[in-house]
Formats: structure tokens, sequence, C-alpha cells
């Protein structure tokens, strides 16, 4: 008999019974309702999640999002330094988040190396946010 307060179960639950019932979903059944109630925002045209800079695109009267961790991976956008590719001669293209140059780099300067140094440099780079510094859960 397995103990139902065992960490086991809590991390690797035996069975997942929460199935989407959105018509055409062909999404994994998931371990527990608060997952599954997090997918349904996918089938939804609700975006209730805002930032909160004034006058950004994505605040309150905007497009918002349908998650809010989209919404805090979006923080970025507002606290970020800039990276500027190295490779672009005329170093005008500058993103807001380092996965945005990273795949500007794959796409568009396949010759280039994800290691390599004049990159990692770039990278390096960290903006001085709130959350900077704080140690990460896991």
């Amino acid at each position: 008999i397995t103990d139902r307060m065992s960490i086991d179960n809590m991390t690797n639950p035996q069975n997942s019974n929460f199935v989407c019932e959105f018509p055409g979903c062909t999404a994994s059944p998931f371990a527990t309702q608060y997952l599954l109630n997090s997918h349904a925002n996918v089938h939804s045209s609700a975006r209730p999640h805002y930032c909160s800079v004034k006058g950004c695109p994505r605040a309150e009267g905007g497009k918002g999002f349908k998650r809010k961790n989209e919404m805090i991976r979006h923080g970025l956008v507002h606290d970020s330094p800039g990276y500027v590719c190295p490779f672009c001669p005329d170093r005008e293209h500058k993103y807001p988040r380092p996965d945005n140059l990273q795949r500007h780099v794959r796409v568009h300067h396949v010759d280039k190396d994800k290691d390599d140094p004049l990159l990692r440099g770039v990278l390096a780079q960290r903006p001085d946010g709130p959350n900077r510094g704080r140690r990460r859960r896991g």
C-alpha cells in the first residue's frame, strides 16, 4: 500500500487523470487540476495578465498575456540593458533578452559558434532588476 503523502507520490504521480476536453485538443493528460486549469488558457481568448509599465502595448487596455510567467518574462524587455549583436557590422541589432540575441545569431550568423567569446561577453550582461542576485529555487 502506497502512503498517500509520500514524497515519491507528490513528485512522481502514479496517474494523470486530468484530461483537457476542449474539442480537438491533443494535450497529454495532466497530473493535477491546477495544471489542467493553466493549460485551459491556451484555448481561451482571455489575456488576464498585464504589464505594469505605463504606455507598454502589453499594459492594461493593451494586448496582455495569457500566462503570468509570460508577463514576468516580458518584464525583462523593460529592465534590459539591451543585448547588441557582436557580429553585425553596424551594431544596430539590439535585443531585450539574451535568448532573443541567441536566436538572431543562430539564424543570421550560422558560421558563428554559440561559445564564441564575443557572444559570451555580450550574454554575460545582467540587468539590475529586483530579482537579480536572488537565489533560484531548485
